[in-house]
């Protein structure tokens, strides 16, 4: 092989070489831009709160809780951020929905408020449970005065959009007063305050630390104020008639 033709085979193999890297570059930063795409797509997307309802929100010490089990605590917590929105802003609650109090989204706070109350919980259920602590015959009347009073303070359209049974609700909330029983054991047990052992309480926070807790990046993508809420910019829920705008589903 002549020195020209080693030296023309070099030349070939060194574009060859180049060629192929371009490939691997281009077919790299393909794949991101499509990546990217598909990840935009699905944030944009609404997030149907009765489509997930198997899937995983939070795993607790490998304890998976679906977003049926976590339900509850959505019903709740708009419920009650509700009653805020309407006082302040009685026509469009969802103005204060989407406002923010030191930089942080009521939205992003109602979310964030209605996962740490259900680990909170599940927390202390499974720790009540491992004690042997159960509601007695006298608790278990109270329980079913608070159940009433709960399905009786929802908003109409709750009610009309409720995103699991009644029954799966009135479970969690049995075992809300469970763990809610617990809490006034390990508070008078340390002579602590109950609320010491809340979802943000001190001494809650440091028992939290020993526990694996992941929660499902789905989490991030509920509509709080919008699961079981129709809040619109012109819609006004209301439990009373006078201020309650039926619209189509």
């Amino acid at each position: 092989m002549t020195d020209r033709v080693k030296s023309r085979l070099a030349r070939f193999r060194a574009k060859a070489k180049k060629a192929l890297i371009c490939i691997l570059v281009a077919a790299g930063i393909t794949a991101l831009l499509a990546l990217g795409l598909y990840q935009g797509i699905t944030r944009g997307r609404a997030f149907i709160y009765t489509d997930h309802l198997d899937d995983t929100a939070v795993t607790i010490d490998g304890e998976k809780l679906t977003f049926r089990d976590v339900a509850f605590y959505v019903v709740y917590e708009e419920n009650q951020v509700q009653k805020a929105a309407l006082i302040y802003n009685q026509e469009k609650p969802w103005d204060y929905w989407n406002s923010h109090v030191n930089g942080i989204f009521i939205i992003s706070e109602a979310r964030k408020v209605s996962m740490e109350m259900a680990i909170h919980d599940r927390i202390l259920l499974r720790m009540a449970q491992e004690k042997g602590v159960a509601l007695s015959t006298d608790e278990k009347d109270g329980l079913e005065e608070r159940i009433t009073d709960f399905y009786e303070d929802l908003y109409d359209d709750q009610k009309d959009n409720l995103p699991v049974s009644y029954d799966v609700l009135s479970r969690t909330m049995s075992d809300i007063a469970v763990s809610e029983k617990y809490q006034r054991i390990l508070a008078e047990d340390h002579d602590d305050t109950f609320a010491s052992y809340g979802y943000d309480g001190r001494a809650y926070l440091k028992l939290k630390e020993k526990h694996k807790i992941k929660i499902s990046d789905s989490w991030n993508r509920i509509r709080m104020g919008r699961i079981t809420l129709r809040n619109q910019p012109d819609y006004s829920a209301s439990k009373h008639t006078e201020y309650y705008r039926k619209t189509d589903k």
